[in-house]
C-alpha cells in the first residue's frame, strides 16, 4: 500500500511539474538584440531549452515514459554546464535531476545520458570521437560516454580529483582538462585511457597561481579559466605556463563578483558569465570590456544566477540559466554570421 500511495504522490509531483513548465509566461517574440538600435547588434537572442516539450509531440511522449518507469522530471530542475557536439546536438547537465539532457534538433528529440550513474554531474565535453565526458562532484569522477550512453571510461584515482568541475578538451593533443575547485588546481589527463599527465597551479593570487577555479574553455590553443575566488579570468598555454589574466573584484561593469561559465567565439572575444550580476560580460582578447547581456528577471535576456556557459563553431552562445531552470542561445552578430542567423530565427 506504501509503495501504491508513493507512487501515485510522485506521478502527480511529475504533473505538477509539467504544469508549472507548460504554464510559465510565454517567451517574448520580439527581435531581441544587444545593444538596441541604433547601436549595430552585436548579440541576438535565438531561443531556449527547458524541457522534454521543447520538440513538440516526441517530447510529450517523453514525459509520459516519465510517468511510466523512468526518473526524470519534465522539466530542468538545475542545469549548470553545457556543450555541442559536430552533429548539433546540446548536452546539459541537470544536478538537480542528476543526469544529463541531450537536445537532438536534427530529429527534434530529447534524451538524456548517465542516469542512474551520475550522482552530481557538472562539467561536460565532447572530444573528437564522439564521446561525451562528465564530471561528477560527488563521485570525484570524471566519466566518459560513447553515442549511445554506454560508460566507456572512469577517470580519477580516490581522491585524486576532490572536486572535479569545469571541463575542456584539446581535440590535437587528446588532453582533458579538469578544473579541481577544491585543490585549486587543473588536473590533465589523456583522454583515450584516462591516465593522468600533469598538474596546472597552485593556490595563490600570483599569475599562473589559482584560487577555486570552476570553469574551462579551449580555443586556438588557448585555455581559458574561470580562476573564480581570485575574481579574474586566465589565459594559459596548453601546458599551462600563464598567458595573461584580467578582472578585479567588484560590482562596476568589467570587475567580478562571481564569475562561472568562460568560452571564447571565433574572432578571440572572451564571454564569462557572473551569478551575482545575472548577466554575461564580453571581453576582447585584452579584457577590455565591449557589452554585457543581461539583469536579474525570467524574460528571455534576463537571468537567474547562471552558471555554465559555452560557445559552439557557429558562434552560438549557450548559457545555463540555473533558477530559470533552461539554457537560452543567442547568436554573436559579426561580418561572417550567415544572412539567417543574423535576421534570427
Amino acid at each position: 500500500m506504501n509503495r501504491f500511495r508513493n507512487r501515485v504522490l510522485w506521478c502527480l509531483s511529475i504533473v505538477l511539474l509539467t504544469v508549472g513548465c507548460a504554464t510559465q509566461a510565454p517567451e517574448k517574440k520580439e527581435d531581441l538584440v544587444w545593444p538596441v538600435p541604433p547601436e549595430q547588434p552585436r548579440v541576438r537572442f535565438v531561443r531556449a531549452y527547458c524541457c522534454l516539450d521543447d520538440f513538440g509531440k516526441t517530447g510529450r511522449e517523453a514525459w509520459l515514459d516519465t510517468i511510466f518507469g523512468t526518473s526524470q522530471s519534465a522539466g530542468m530542475s538545475k542545469p549548470y554546464a553545457i556543450t555541442t557536439d559536430k552533429e548539433g546536438k546540446v548536452y546539459v547537465s541537470d544536478t538537480g535531476l542528476r543526469t544529463v539532457w541531450v537536445f537532438d534538433e536534427k530529429s527534434k528529440k530529447v534524451s538524456f545520458v548517465g542516469q542512474g550513474a551520475l550522482r552530481t554531474p557538472t562539467g561536460l565535453a565532447v572530444d573528437a570521437k564522439g564521446r561525451l565526458f562528465v564530471s561528477d562532484s560527488s563521485a570525484q569522477k570524471v566519466y566518459a560516454f560513447d553515442k549511445d550512453g554506454k560508460m566507456l571510461l572512469a577517470i580519477g584515482k580516490k581522491d585524486e580529483l576532490g572536486n572535479p568541475a569545469g571541463l575542456a578538451i584539446d581535440a590535437a593533443t587528446n588532453r582533458l582538462y579538469v578544473a579541481n575547485a577544491k585543490l585549486h588546481q587543473i588536473k590533465v589527463y589523456d583522454t583515450n585511457d584516462g591516465q593522468f599527465l600533469f598538474d596546472i597551479g597552485t593556490r595563490g593570487v600570483e599569475q599562473g597561481q589559482l584560487n577555486f577555479p570552476t570553469n574551462l574553455f579551449i580555443r586556438n590553443g588557448k585555455l581559458y579559466v574561470s580562476d573564480t575566488m581570485n575574481f579574474r579570468v586566465q589565459l594559459l598555454d596548453l601546458d599551462g605556463k600563464f598567458l595573461k589574466s584580467f578582472g578585479k573584484a567588484g560590482d562596476t561593469f568589467g570587475s567580478f563578483a562571481r564569475p562561472k561559465g568562460i568560452a571564447a567565439d571565433s574572432e578571440g572575444h572572451i564571454y564569462v558569465t557572473d551569478a551575482a550580476f545575472d548577466n554575461f560580460q564580453i571581453f576582447d582578447d585584452q579584457g577590455r570590456l565591449l557589452l554585457f547581456v543581461g539583469s536579474r528577471g525570467r524574460d528571455p535576456g534576463s537571468f537567474a544566477i547562471p552558471a555554465g556557459l559555452h560557445v559552439d563553431e557557429k558562434d552560438q552562445i549557450y548559457v545555463a540559466d540555473q533558477y530559470n531552470q533552461r539554457i537560452q542561445v543567442f547568436q554573436y552578430l559579426s561580418e561572417k554570421t550567415p544572412a539567417a542567423a543574423a535576421k534570427g530565427r
